[in-house]
Order: structure tokens, then C-alpha cells, then sequence
């Protein structure tokens, strides 16, 4: 068939659509212009046919005639609403609305003229005119579920959280449906989530398990609500209750994750490895993960040597595997097998990438640092000092380097070069991290010099930084002490306690103040001192001299 023959047959159908529209309007208003009953029957002949061509869905056929009939009869609100519904159906909104706003005007308390009218808006997205009018339909019809249901849609849809939790609460108690209700207390969960109504989320939860307690989604929103507010032993509970029911991967892979997860939360290590080893077996898990994990948990426990004979193994299965091997030399850092952590480094140094050699020639920086403190308290200071420069080598602004060089010289009784390293300390740690501490050991090596001046700067430096420093306000109280000012000496003492109780130098030196002005209080101190320490032979001494001299 040509172009020009499908054009042609084309023209002739529309033609004879035409055609017949036409001869309908004849027959339907041959007799319009006769009055009395002929247009009564006119009227209810057109209203049945406009309502039947409607219910079948020939809406542009429904919206001809009411239109034709509606230029003769205006007044004919029935036909007027099966117009604005037809327009409506057929997605002319604007039309919909224009015949709508006629009917209100001669009968404004039309409802379903109102829930036309909503519609169009809603359709136009004109939410906050959609929602007068379902407003207005909800003051007149409380009861329709619909109109409830709309107006609760509405109110989330334009974060009006308070007023839709209101409509869907009323909602909830008309449906009958058990499966509706559900459907419901879900919504309701996750708006008053919104509005951090948690215990009205939890009763929603609930209601809705009263339904279908085995429910794993609703029961996977509670446990994460549970976790929300960090109440973990119901969270914990709830997971355990899934067990009892879930059987697919997907469910059981989340439940014993979440387990783990919370287990690892709560410090209990024993049960987080019980839920790592049955991940092992539930498809879709990520084995290798769940082993590294396992070896993490057993290191928590220090069982030390399960958790590094599970990385040896890990790190054999991975061609790369640097995190693995990292994680295998901190364990072996943590036992103090410092040289086995070296050769993990080195072996990584071997091949790895710029980026990952920064990384490595920091850690090999602590490494030393690590292996010298363990020689400083073996009192192998030469040794401990040789770590250090070896640490220097791979990160030579490391502070902790300059501080432990400057603590080896202090327990040397070398004060000057201590001093020296601490500035050094102290310069490079540019975030401040041990700031407190670098100021403090600075403050007793400038005592042991004999430099007050110094001391007292060191010390006013430190508690500007960290004014509630226990040891700092101790050393502080020493310094006032030392120069007779008796009230700022009980002051800084004072506050040393208060900032930690546990200090018993502070509370001795304290004591030994009230004994001149105070000496119920100064036994009062001694005997905290010896509940705290039985051994303290000072406190022993001091309190028996002032009991003896309580006699005389």
C-alpha cells in the first residue's frame, strides 16, 4: 500500500467519525426546542447517555455531548460534574478545574465536586490547594479512608511530618484489614524515625509484629533503631529472635554481620568470634574478611599466637596482601618480637608503591621508637638510643623519637641534652598531640637544673594548654611549696586531686601542708592515702607522729 493510499483512508475514517458525532447531536437535540416535558426527557436522556459513555470509558465522546448540552442547559449540575470527571480521566485538568469552580459557585458543598477539584490539583502537583480541599473533605467525611489516606500522603509529601502521622494514625483505626494495618504502622515507624519520636517508632515497630512477628524487615528496622539509640542488648536480643526464624542468605548474612558488629561494640570478643565462625558458612560472606576479623578478635583476647598463625595464613593466600602483612607485624610489634615485625616491613618495602612506602617508613619510625622504649626499661640505654637514631632515619621529624632521647637523658640524670631533645619534641609536634607531656618532663628537667624561671614557664605553658592537668598542677604546688606561698600551694594541690583522685603524691603533699594549720584534716589524708596504698611508709609514719603527739 502507498504513502498516498494510507493518507486518503485516513482522512475518509476522521471524516467519518465526524460524521456520526454530528449525527448524534441531530437525533439527541431534534426536539430541544420543545418545552415541558420533551426537555425533561431531553435532560435525563442525556444524563443517562453522558453517564454510560463515561462508565465506558469514551471520555472524549461523554465530554462532546455534556458540552452540547450544556451551551443549551447550563443550570444541569449532574452533567456539568460527569464533565468535569471526564475531563479529568482524560488527564485536561485545567478544563476539569474550570467546570468544577462553576458548580461550587451554585452549590459550594458539593463533595465529590471538592474531591474532583483536589484531584486536578494533586495532578498539577498545586499540593498545598489539594490540600484545602482534602481538608475540606475530611471536616464534612471523617470517616472515608480515602480521603484520610490522601490527606496523610499529602501532609508527608510536603514534610507536614506531625500533621501526616495524625492523618495516618486515624487511618490505622478505620482500616479492618490486618495486612492494611500493617501497612500503616510501617509508615507511621518511619515518619516519627523523622521526627525523632523514638518511642512512638518503637510502638508502630511493634504494632506491626503483633501482626507478623516474623516479619524479618520490620524486625531489621528494630534492631537498627535499637542500635540508633544505642540500647545494643535489645538490639543484640532481637537479632538472636531472627535466628530462630530467618532462613534465606541474604537475611542470615545481615543478622550475624550485625552481630559481630555488635559484639565487637559491646567488647565482647569471645561471642564476636562465635558469629565471625558461622559467617564462614552462610553464603555470599566475605570469607577472607571474616578470617581477618577473626584474628583481630583473637589479638583483643591476646591470644596472640591464634591470631597471628590466622594472618600468616591469610597473608599466603593474597598476592599483595599488604594491610594483612601490616597487621601481622603490629601483632608481633604487640609481643614485642620486634624483629619479626622488621622483617614484615621489610619484605613490603620490597615492593611497595611510593605511597605505600611513606606509609612503611612511618611505621618502621614507630617500630624503632617501640623496640627503644622496651630497652629504656631495661634499663639498656645505649641500645635504646641506637633504636632511635635508627628510627630517625625513616622519619627524622618524628617527636616521639626527640621525647623518649630526652626521657633516656633524664633517667641518665643528663639534664641539658634532655632539655635540648624536648624542644625538639615539642617543635615538631605540630598537632599538639603530646604537648602536656613534652611540657611536663621540660618542667622537671629545668628543676633538676636549678632553672625556676624556666620550670615555672614550662608549667604556666602547660596548664594555659591543659589547665586541668593533674600532674602539672602537682608539680605546680611543689614550686609554691618551695617558695612558702602556702595558699596557691593548697590550691594547686587541691586541684590535682580533683582532676584525679588516684594522685597520692598530691594528697601527701597536701597533708603534710594541713599538719601547721589543720591536722584533723592532714589524718583524714593520710588514712585515704593507706586505704589507697597500705605500703605507703610516709603516710604510715606521718599519721602515727601526729597521733602520738595528740597525747601530749
Amino acid at each position: 500500500m502507498t504513502d498516498s493510499n494510507l493518507i486518503i483512508i485516513i482522512v475518509a475514517f476522521v471524516i467519518a467519525i465526524a460524521a456520526i458525532y454530528i449525527l448524534y447531536s441531530i437525533i439527541l437535540f431534534q426536539g430541544s426546542s420543545k418545552k415541558g416535558d420533551e426537555l425533561q426527557l431531553t435532560t435525563k436522556d442525556c444524563l443517562s447517555h453522558v453517564k454510560n459513555l463515561f462508565e465506558k470509558k469514551e471520555y472524549a465522546l461523554a465530554q462532546l455531548f455534556a458540552t452540547q448540552y450544556l451551551d443549551r442547559v447550563p443550570g444541569n449540575l449532574e452533567v456539568r460534574i460527569y464533565l468535569a470527571k471526564a475531563y479529568f480521566e482524560d488527564r485536561k485538568y485545567n478544563q476539569a478545574i474550570k467546570q468544577c469552580s462553576i458548580i461550587l459557585k451554585r452549590k459550594s458543598d458539593d463533595l465529590d465536586t471538592h474531591r474532583i477539584l483536589g484531584s486536578c490539583f494533586i495532578k498539577k502537583q498545586a499540593i498545598s490547594k489539594a490540600i484545602k480541599e482534602y481538608e475540606y473533605l475530611f471536616d464534612r467525611t471523617k470517616n472515608d479512608k480515602e480521603i484520610v489516606r490522601t490527606l496523610a500522603e499529602l501532609y508527608k509529601q510536603t514534610e507536614q511530618l506531625y500533621s501526616s502521622i495524625s492523618m495516618y494514625e486515624i487511618l490505622s483505626e478505620l482500616l479492618e484489614l490486618d495486612e492494611d494495618v500493617a501497612e500503616i504502622q510501617s509508615i507511621l515507624a518511619e515518619l516519627n524515625i523523622e521526627i525523632h519520636n523514638y518511642p512512638n517508632a518503637f510502638e508502630a515497630y511493634k504494632r506491626r509484629l503483633g501482626i507478623y512477628p516474623n516479619d524479618a524487615d520490620t524486625n531489621r528496622k528494630l534492631t537498627e533503631l535499637y542500635i540508633k539509640i544505642k540500647n545494643y542488648p535489645i538490639a543484640i536480643e532481637t537479632l538472636l529472635y531472627m535466628l530462630s526464624f530467618v532462613t534465606d542468605a541474604k537475611n542470615l548474612l545481615w543478622v550475624n554481620e550485625t552481630l559481630v558488629d555488635l559484639y565487637v561494640e559491646t567488647e565482647e570478643y569471645e561471642k564476636a568470634i562465635e558469629y565471625s565462625e558461622k559467617l564462614l558458612d552462610i553464603q555470599g560472606s566475605d570469607k577472607f574478611k571474616v578470617r581477618n576479623n577473626i584474628a583481630a578478635f583473637n589479638i583483643k583476647l591476646n591470644r596472640m599466637s591464634e591470631g597471628i598463625a590466622i594472618l600468616e595464613d591469610l597473608s599466603m593466600m593474597t598476592q599483595n596482601g599488604f594491610d594483612i602483612t601490616l597487621e601481622l607485624a603490629d601483632a608481633y610489634i604487640q609481643q614485642k618480637e620486634y624483629q619479626k615485625a622488621l622483617d614484615k616491613y621489610s619484605v613490603l618495602m620490597d615492593k611497595a608503591t611510593p605511597r605505600e612506602a611513606k606509609t612503611l617508613n612511618l611505621l618502621l619510625s614507630d617500630l624503632y621508637v617501640r623496640w627503644a622504649v622496651d630497652m629504656t626499661e631495661q634499663e639498656k640505654y645505649e641500645e635504646s638510643f641506637e633504636y632511635l637514631r635508627n628510627s630517625s632515619q625513616y622519619s627524622a621529624l618524628n617527636p616521639e623519637i626527640y621525647y623518649n632521647m630526652a626521657n633516656n637523658y633524664f633517667k641518665q640524670k643528663n639534664y641539658s641534652p634532655c632539655v635540648e631533645a624536648l624542644n625538639k619534641a615539642i617543635e615538631f609536634d605540630k598537632q599538639n598531640e603530646f604537648k602536656g607531656r613534652h611540657l611536663l618532663l621540660l618542667s622537671e628537667a629545668h628543676h633538676q637544673l636549678g632553672n625556676f624561671f624556666e620550670e615555672k614557664k614550662a608549667l604556666t605553658d602547660l596548664l594555659r594548654f591543659d589547665e586541668k592537668n593533674p600532674s602539672g598542677l602537682y608539680r605546680l604546688g611543689l614550686m609554691y611549696t618551695a617558695q612558702h606561698d602556702i595558699k596557691n600551694a593548697e590550691e594547686s594541690y587541691k586541684k590535682a586531686i580533683m582532676y584525679n583522685p588516684e594522685l597520692i603524691q598530691a594528697k601527701f603533699n597536701l597533708a603534710l601542708l594541713y599538719e601547721n594549720n589543720n591536722r584533723d584534716k592532714a589524718k583524714e589524708l593520710y588514712m585515704e592515702i593507706l586505704e589507697q596504698d597500705p605500703t605507703f611508709e610516709e603516710a604510715k609514719s606521718a599519721l602515727t607522729d601526729l597521733s602520738s603527739s595528740d597525747f601530749f
